[in-house]
């Protein structure tokens, strides 16, 4: 018996103390600019922190832009529902060579399907992870 207090008691510990994530997914991703902060790829157990300064841009319902290291990128979107995004292929200018987080960026970015705004942070989920921070 005494057994099974602890047990219950540690359970509803723990399940008490934890906080649950503020997310927002009625978010107007186009009031501002957005910092690119970290990526993760797919099957990748860790972050890879953006070195350089990446912004992205939210025009209007229908396009984006973005930087890379050199190149100057742009795309479609579209938002399917709350929460729910479909970034389309993106386009670059080709003047020289972006380091490799760029290129891993830029591929990362048609992958994205869901995206929710946690503090100041917009996070878009998909086949791997991208972190813009508010600029």
């Amino acid at each position: 018996m005494n057994k099974l207090i602890f047990w219950l008691g540690l359970f509803l510990i723990i399940f008490f103390s934890c906080e649950k994530e503020n997310i927002d997914t009625e978010i107007d991703i186009t009031l501002n600019d957005w910092k690119v902060i970290k990526i993760k790829k797919q099957g990748e157990l860790s972050y890879l922190n953006a070195a350089e300064s990446y912004i992205f841009e939210f025009i209007n319902d229908t396009t984006f832009t973005f930087n890379l290291d050199v190149n100057s990128c742009g795309g479609q979107y579209k938002i399917i529902s709350k929460g729910s995004i479909e970034l389309g292929d993106t386009y670059c200018t080709e003047i020289c060579c972006d380091s490799d987080f760029a290129e891993d960026l830029r591929q990362l970015i048609p992958q994205m399907t869901r995206y929710y705004e946690k503090g100041n942070e917009l996070i878009f989920k998909g086949q791997g992870e991208i972190i813009l921070g508010k600029f």
